[in-house]
């Protein structure tokens, strides 16, 4: 062993014993604090989202009684307080299914999942494929039924191609 390998090995060492060193000076050592807006907009969000939960629940327990109107009243009202949340869009669709207009349900579920894509993923608790497959089968024959009645409806046919756009969303997420 000449001079270069053992000013290499204490080298090493030094560093060994340095980096233990500093790990060990620093371990329960408390995290800064998160600026005041941080933790301001941290807490709103749980408070948002435990008041927007309490919503829903009272809005589908309205639902399952059948008082629709009160139910998409309550649901316009969080649509404008939460524009950029799903939740409200799946509930307007789950009320337009109820009403028998499947083809405006459906534009409100694809308004929903361009919100939240969670409603296509089976791996989170908001999971929504399976009704949203009937929906979307419920709504391809009422267009199609549409259509033939009056083949120059140019919205029924950007309807088609929206509810095909969600079919292949669907088929793509529940694999």
């Amino acid at each position: 062993m000449d001079w270069l390998d053992r000013i290499s090995i204490w080298a090493i060492v030094i560093l060994i014993i340095g980096s233990f060193g500093l790990i060990s000076g620093h371990v329960g050592e408390a995290k800064p604090d998160r600026h005041e807006q941080q933790r301001i907009a941290a807490t709103d969000t749980s408070s948002v989202r435990g008041e927007t939960e309490s919503t829903i629940k009272l809005i589908k327990n309205i639902i399952e009684a059948d008082n629709l109107d009160q139910a998409e009243i309550l649901i316009k009202d969080l649509m404008q307080k939460y524009p950029y949340e799903g939740e409200p869009h799946m509930l307007i669709g789950d009320i337009l299914m109820r009403r028998q207009e499947p083809v405006k349900a459906v534009l409100e579920y694809k308004e929903a999942i361009g919100l939240n894509p969670d409603y296509l993923d089976k791996k989170t608790p908001l999971f929504q494929g399976k009704k949203l497959k009937v929906a979307v089968g419920e709504a391809l024959a009422e267009v199609d039924k549409r259509i033939r009645l009056n083949p120059s409806d140019e919205s029924m046919k950007n309807d088609r191609k929206t509810i095909y756009f969600l079919q292949r969303k669907i088929a793509g997420s529940c694999s």
